[in-house]
């Protein structure tokens, strides 16, 4: 088989699945990733792949992304030197969508949930075509051995096998707008948010108004800063934030993607700016939401990785900007300085909601609230005794008060000692099975005011107030940055170091032309740690010394 032969059969199969092109953005992606897989597992059948293998997915990449450059090397296939160069480029693509070891396919799936909703009959023609082309490629030398055979039948049972779809690519229910709005008024408290929120949808149905009839229209950015203490409703906002937009038109999708400084930042230069390009690629024509975005920018941390995030992201925010709505979110006085200190965030930014902690009516209502979605039912006295527990932990609040966080853990703690007292009852009945009684309750010494992970600023080991043991807080966002500053201040000239946190445990990545071994580095780094009083249970560093990478993790005594 010929090259002309390839890109006439690539052709075929593109026309087969425009249909599927149709139905979004999310679909490109999954069908690039799945014909990638399977020109791998036609190679792995005979031990490379082609250089005809190659053209093909060449070809089909250029018509599907759409790539003209893809395009314009296929058809100069036939020069050596341009045709060297295209198989090195196009190989490294299907190295990048096949670094999964996994050989299941999406597609199948989509196309199946596809034909389910709606009707149609995407699926049958478009899988025909698929394997089809597998053949294609599989004979394109002009014999086929058993192991090639093989791989077409595992390729058949990929395309008929259906496998979980991810969230993001769940088609959003279809809903009004009025019907978003009653879940906005549903939400305990927050009147100012609900008021903001109402006043921008306001304005854009008088915008969309305006545009119909050929008026001129006001420029709006529609890139948010939420400022306030967690717990506080900032997700859920910016989730019916995205509906809202789906719902007016403005977003094709509407859906909420979550991310932090770990989902933007790699541990190594060159890294940052493809993994924040992946975040933003899977939250087009929905809402990226950024919680604790100051963590991007710490003070003092210098050439930190977050900036080249940040340079990402105002990039990305502009070539998008009618597909792409972003929120920042995290503490109020951090934002302000976060945006603040950044002309590009403060130009892109201006709409601001401030979240303020629930008074204890609302953190009342909101256990009432979550009593009748698991049908259970406090007591008189027991409304009147979470009354007071809520009056006290307000009154003694500090800026990490947990708010509705706190009146989840209340909620669950309840429910556990109920279950407790009613353990060894011989009948129950229904009465009993939803009734809270005031000795439901936790004491309120032992209920934190944050999760475990917000307890405390500064990461000190803290006691549990039961008594049950020491428990040490993971490091937050603000400890790592603080951390960071004094560690690149001590770093010798030409080094530096990127901190981030997963879970409980310290990431260190260290990058310079003057950077020692393990032993050095890590002495360094508890030598910083004992400067800022942090407990930290366990540590990850990485680095490279004498040519060679090295990566530890070990526990902090």
């Amino acid at each position: 088989m010929q090259s002309d032969d390839i890109k006439r059969e690539a052709n075929l199969l593109y026309k087969a699945i425009e249909p599927a092109l149709e139905l979004g953005e999310n679909y490109r992606g999954v069908i690039l990733r799945d014909l990638a897989r399977i020109v791998q597992i036609c190679g792995r059948s005979h031990g490379v792949i082609s250089s005809l293998e190659l053209l093909a997915y060449l070809v089909l990449y250029g018509l599907i992304k759409p790539d003209k450059s893809k395009l314009t090397a296929a058809l100069r296939w036939d020069d050596r030197a341009s045709r060297t160069a295209a198989e090195k480029e196009i190989l490294q693509i299907l190295l990048d969508l096949t670094k999964e070891e996994d050989d299941r396919l999406l597609l199948p799936s989509l196309l199946h949930q596809q034909d389910q909703a709606q009707g149609s009959s995407l699926q049958e023609p478009i899988v025909n075509a698929i394997h089809r082309f597998a053949q294609m490629i599989i004979r394109a030398d002009g014999e086929v051995t058993p192991d090639e055979t093989a791989a077409l039948n595992h390729i058949w049972q990929l395309l008929h096998t259906y496998r979980p779809i991810p969230a993001e690519l769940q088609p959003m229910p279809t809903e009004t707008l009025e019907q978003v709005m009653a879940e906005l008024d549903d939400l305990v408290g927050m009147q100012n948010i609900k008021e903001s929120v109402r006043t921008l949808t306001n304005f854009l149905k008088v915008q969309q108004v305006r545009k119909e009839r050929g008026l001129a229209q006001t420029s709006v950015s529609l890139h948010m800063v939420f400022g306030g203490p967690p717990g506080t409703g900032k997700t859920t906002i910016a989730r019916l934030t995205g509906r809202l937009f789906k719902a007016l038109g403005i977003l094709k999708k509407g859906h909420l993607v979550e991310t932090d400084r770990a989902g933007l930042v790699a541990g190594y230069v060159g890294q940052t700016a493809k993994k924040t390009d992946d975040m933003v690629n899977s939250a087009l024509d929905g809402v990226l939401f950024i919680d604790e975005a100051y963590a991007l920018s710490p003070p003092g941390a210098g050439n930190d990785f977050g900036r080249e995030a940040i340079d990402t992201l105002l990039k990305r925010m502009e070539d998008f900007r009618d597909r792409l709505v972003v929120i920042v979110a995290g503490y109020t006085d951090e934002m302000n300085h976060f945006i603040e200190a950044n002309p590009g965030l403060k130009s892109r930014f201006n709409r601001y909601f401030y979240f303020a902690d629930y008074p204890p009516e609302d953190l009342l209502a909101i256990f009432t609230k979550m009593c009748s979605k698991s049908n259970f039912n406090p007591t008189e006295e027991t409304q009147a005794k979470l009354k007071q527990m809520f009056e006290q932990l307000y009154a003694n609040r500090d800026r990490t008060f947990g708010n509705g966080r706190l009146v989840r853990n209340l909620f669950e703690k309840a429910i556990e000692q109920q279950a407790n007292r009613l353990a060894s009852a011989a009948t129950l009945t229904d009465e009993e099975l939803v009734t809270l009684l005031p000795e439901d309750l936790p004491a309120i010494e032992s209920l934190s005011s944050a999760p475990i992970a917000e307890r405390s600023q500064n990461g000190i080991a803290e006691r549990s107030q039961n008594g049950i043991g020491a428990q040490i807080s993971p490091p937050v966002p603000s400890d790592a940055a603080r951390f960071a500053t004094l560690l690149n201040e001590a770093l010798p000239d030409g080094t530096m170091a990127e901190v981030s946190t997963n879970g409980d445990r310290l990431q260190i990545a260290f990058e310079g032309a003057a950077l020692s071994d393990f032993d050095a580095m890590s002495n360094l780094v508890c030598k910083t740690l004992k400067r800022l009083k942090l407990s930290i249970p366990q540590m990850q560093l990485m680095g490279q010394a004498n040519g060679e990478n090295w990566s530890r993790k070990f526990e902090v005594q």
